[in-house]
């Protein structure tokens, strides 16, 4: 079986290949720019009218506002991800030591545990209202529709964690 024709076990896509066949040539030695950082000073991906304005904005350590308010919103969804992944798995530890409780403390345990929940899904609810709020301004000042943020949707995101921390 000559070279050609015998099974190849690790598959590799024509691009792969004409990569890997191109550096055994060595067509990839002596590119320009080759072994030095690559310029990042310029967004290619910014119109063109809007480059003078954002070259400014960087040199004097300034960001756009909507990205600004991009970052705030990421760190609250973070946030806001954060409490009801904690809260919940709170609440899944407390709840597998119940069954050792006796009974009069099982019951004002589980109270306490109930009475959690509602205060976290409080905080959660009024937090994330806000953040809606936010996230409608940042998407109205976005100058591309792809880089807009969704909404949260709180109800849900209450259920989930009510049915997470049982």
């Amino acid at each position: 079986m000559s070279e050609e024709t015998k099974p190849r076990k690790n598959w590799e896509s024509s691009i792969e290949k004409q990569i890997r066949e191109a550096m055994e040539h060595g067509e990839f030695d002596n590119l320009r720019g080759a072994g030095k950082p690559l310029d990042l000073g310029e967004n290619p991906y910014a119109p063109e009218d809007w480059r003078l304005a954002f070259k400014v904005l960087k040199d004097a350590g300034f960001a756009p506002e909507w990205i600004e308010q991009g970052k705030e919103i990421r760190n609250e969804l973070r946030a806001l991800a954060t409490l009801l992944d904690s809260q919940s798995r709170w609440q899944r530890e407390r709840r597998g030591k119940l069954k050792i409780l006796t009974p009069d403390k099982m019951i004002a345990e589980h109270e306490h545990l109930e009475a959690s929940i509602e205060k976290t899904s409080g905080i959660y609810r009024q937090r994330a209202t806000a953040l809606n709020k936010t996230i409608d301004t940042f998407n109205l000042q976005v100058p591309d529709m792809m880089l807009q943020v969704p909404r949260l949707k709180i109800e849900e995101e209450i259920e989930r964690f009510h049915k997470a921390c049982r």
